[in-house]
């Protein structure tokens, strides 16, 4: 990815109304530091996401299948209602993530840290074979 299109695709996902329709299917936005940014909703299908920084970010209802976020921090995020069907997550960290209502099935998450996630009854981490999944981590 060139500086200018990082450039633009920054600009563009850190306003304010970035969640609003956003379509970024197969989009290459790998390492990118997305603290705190609104993704609501945003379709991010077998988007590259790897090792971005999505701590405290609003991904809610978002469409994450295939998605390759290997290595992402995300922790804090808010993943509710997400679809993550399919996503790689292997590497990634977890902390405090909220998972309510996630769909998490076929989801690649060897070498993932998973601590003291919000989950819904029937989340199917306990299918994350290889992550490491704490659930009586002290808040932090």
């Amino acid at each position: 990815m060139t500086d200018s299109r990082r450039e633009e695709l920054l600009r563009l996902l850190s306003s304010p109304h970035a969640h609003q329709c956003l379509v970024l299917n197969n989009e290459d936005l790998s390492r990118l530091d997305l603290r705190h940014v609104d993704l609501r909703g945003a379709v991010l299908r077998n988007a590259d996401l790897r090792g971005c920084n999505l701590s405290h970010a609003l991904l809610q209802d978002a469409q994450l299948q295939g998605a390759d976020l290997r290595g992402a921090l995300l922790d804090h995020a808010d993943l509710r209602g997400a679809n993550l069907r399919r996503a790689d997550l292997r590497g990634a960290y977890l902390h405090h993530a909220d998972l309510r209502d996630a769909v998490l099935a076929e989801v690649r998450a060897a070498g993932a840290v998973v601590s003291a996630p919000r989950t819904s009854a029937n989340h199917g981490l306990e299918r994350w074979h290889g992550a490491c999944i704490r659930h009586d981590v002290e808040a932090g």
